[in-house]
């Protein structure tokens, strides 16, 4: 998996990196992102399936020892005209618990989602000033979903996209991003640490 993940990332910086020559500097970006919670737990089938408010999970199993991973990203954008740029994202995230028999209290299973997602995007800036920025932005594509449910291997692949109605950037060549984040991905806040080459 891990193997996987940094072929993905590194099939999306190398061709960018190979454009960072004269006529391109100032205009390729790196960052690297992290958000809250995944989706899946505020919003998705995990949180939907096993509500205690939902008569199924009275019969259903029980989740207990809930864990996750925040969402990993890795971001690269190119800067083709003064408040526009196209990005691509590899984000990777990871939700899972156990299983419990709600009558006889016994370990049943296990519950273990991973996300792998490749988004590509494009970012406006505006009230640009020498040290910050606003930005909002907008990116769809594709996600990897693999695990287990219990007995139920877990293998799909599904539509991925993100939204940044708001962002914050401070910084020049090396530079920090606050934003306000929503999709089906991620839904919250996200930081990020960049570079401008």
């Amino acid at each position: 998996m891990k193997n996987r993940l940094i072929l993905a990332i590194l099939a999306v910086i190398v061709p960018l990196m190979s454009y960072a020559q004269p006529g391109w500097m100032g205009k390729v970006e790196l960052s690297a992102n992290i958000s809250g919670a995944p989706y899946d737990i505020e919003f998705g089938d995990y949180v939907f399936s096993y509500s205690s408010s939902d008569l199924a999970s009275i019969y259903g199993p029980q989740t207990r020892n809930l864990e996750y991973l925040p969402v990993f990203s890795l971001m690269a954008e190119y800067k083709f005209r003064k408040n526009f740029s196209l990005g691509l994202e590899a984000a990777y995230t990871h939700v899972g618990s156990d299983y419990y028999d709600p009558f006889t209290d016994e370990y049943t299973g296990v519950y273990s989602k991973h996300t792998l997602c490749l988004m590509p995007g494009i970012k406006y800036r505006y009230l640009i000033r020498n040290y910050f920025s606003l930005h909002s932005g907008v990116s769809a594509g594709a996600a990897l979903q693999f695990g287990k449910d219990g007995s139920e291997a877990i293998l799909g692949v599904i539509p991925a996209y993100q939204v940044v109605p708001i962002g914050i950037r401070v910084g020049r060549d090396l530079y920090a991003t606050l934003d306000y984040y929503m999709g089906n991905i991620a839904f919250g806040v996200r930081f990020g640490l960049g570079y401008r080459f």
